[in-house]
């Protein structure tokens, strides 16, 4: 992996080597060759002479060399997002094949959203461990978007994500069906239409932004917005704070001690967390051994095929 090239318009082949990108990286988070050069603990002459050279190689500026400070260029950005995942990939191989040399059978890179506890996965994961137990486990947190796009980049072998989402060129297996609930520091339970919350201030859960609002506009019903939170753990919590109502999925607002919890009756609102992988080859060995114990897992269905 030490060498990478592309192939310009010109159809000439541009090389780089991970050293370089590297050291490209360093350059753009500390903001000054010498800053970079002392973090790498490398003089500044040979830092720069690379840049130069990965400068040539591509024929055009990467950094733009101010008095005090360097910044990218628009080149520059551009090839800063392709050099994170470049050395993500790296890294990802390096571990891998680093657990094989000390007896592990591999690695099992997980991407886990922050609301995707649940039992039915836990009781999977242990049953993973109990049977594999020379598999390690590395768990990356994010937002299902996050994790999505990880996935899809081959940066993860298999990913918890809860809907709604694009499913093209995935498989899954659905561990949980929630509705959407609401929920609200006073005592009220039951089910609930959206124009039945009349005028109170709502707190929307912004990966459901979209659907509820469109289905409020099909029951000719005006929702008074009082924010949009990318996390609906923070949904929850406004709404014990006593700032709205919290619009999110069932199981995340259940697990408050403080909120009444009802179910919102609308057929489109309801959320599936579900187990995900990518389609045909490349998959990994750990992965594709998680994915066929979860459909095996009693309960475990297949993911519909459209949304």
């Amino acid at each position: 992996m030490k060498n990478i090239y592309f192939i310009n318009k010109h159809m000439e082949k541009i090389y780089m080597d991970l050293r370089q990108l590297r050291y490209f990286k360093t350059i753009i988070e500390e903001g000054t060759i010498t800053g970079a050069a002392r973090k790498l603990h490398i003089s500044q002459p040979p830092l720069s002479s690379q840049m130069h050279l990965l400068e040539k190689e591509l024929g055009t500026s990467l950094l733009e060399r101010g008095a005090r400070q360097v910044t990218p260029t628009e080149a520059g950005s551009r090839l800063y997002r392709y050099t994170l995942e470049m050395l993500d990939l790296e890294t990802a191989a390096r571990e891998e094949i680093s657990t094989l040399k000390t007896g592990h059978q591999g690695v099992l890179r997980l991407g886990l959203v922050s609301s995707g506890g649940h039992r039915k996965l836990y009781r999977l994961l242990k049953q993973y461990e109990d049977r594999y137990p020379h598999i390690q486990i590395k768990v990356v947190e994010g937002n299902s978007y996050e994790l999505l796009d990880k996935l899809r980049k081959g940066k993860l072998d298999v990913s918890l994500l809860r809907s709604p989402f694009s499913t093209y060129g995935l498989e899954m297996v659905v561990l949980d069906k929630s509705p959407m609930g609401v929920g609200i520091l006073r005592p009220w339970k039951g089910e609930v239409f959206l124009k039945d919350l009349g005028d109170s201030p709502l707190i929307l859960y912004r990966r459901w932004e979209k659907i509820i609002l469109g289905e409020c506009e099909k029951e000719k019903f005006r929702p008074n917005v009082y924010c949009v939170a990318d996390d609906a753990r923070t949904c929850r919590e406004w709404a014990e704070a006593g700032l709205g109502l919290a619009l999110a999925p069932m199981s995340v607002l259940q697990e408050s001690s403080r909120l009444s919890v009802g179910i919102l009756k609308e057929d489109a609102l309801f959320s599936t967390l579900c187990l995900a992988r990518r389609k045909g080859n490349g998959e990994s060995q750990s992965g594709r051994l998680l994915f066929r114990m979860a459909r095996e897992m009693e309960g475990a269905a297949d993911y519909p095929e459209r949304m």
